[in-house]
């Protein structure tokens, strides 16, 4: 390793005081293996995944249930949350989820900003068996 042909910038400075000790050597022997740039671009990351919080992976779905529209959102910590302008639209899902063998918990959350249609109600997935008869 070649420290005196290193040539590090303000702003590559202010990311390596940054670093533990453990870390520092390993940014320099990044920055004399493969360049200042993807030291930087390799600690920034390892830098975001250790404090950056991490979001939730969002998936939302809009089903017609006879006249009227439901929202469904399923969040990655197994909790789903249905908007619906119908009250009965949502209970037939959960309904039709149920039966299909999905165990859900009620969960006391309010309403957000995003969720636009009158009525809603958050479930939390505690388990999937095998489908329920209905008989």
């Amino acid at each position: 390793m070649k420290l005196n042909e290193l040539e590090i910038l303000e702003d590559d400075f202010d990311l390596f005081v940054a670093l533990d000790d453990s870390d520092k050597i390993e940014f320099l022997f990044d920055a004399t293996e493969h360049g200042t740039e993807a030291a930087v671009v390799k600690h920034v990351s390892k830098l975001a995944d250790k404090y950056m919080p991490k979001q939730p992976m969002v998936a939302t779905e809009d089903f017609v249930v006879g006249s009227t529209r439901l929202c469904v959102t399923t969040f990655r910590d197994s909790e789903i949350h249905l908007n619906s302008n119908s009250l009965k639209a949502i209970r037939r899902f959960v309904a039709k989820v149920f039966n299909d063998g999905v165990l859900l918990w009620p969960l006391d959350k309010k309403k957000s900003e995003f969720d636009i249609y009158r009525f809603f109600k958050a479930y939390k997935i505690i388990g999937r068996v095998g489908p329920f008869c209905e008989n």
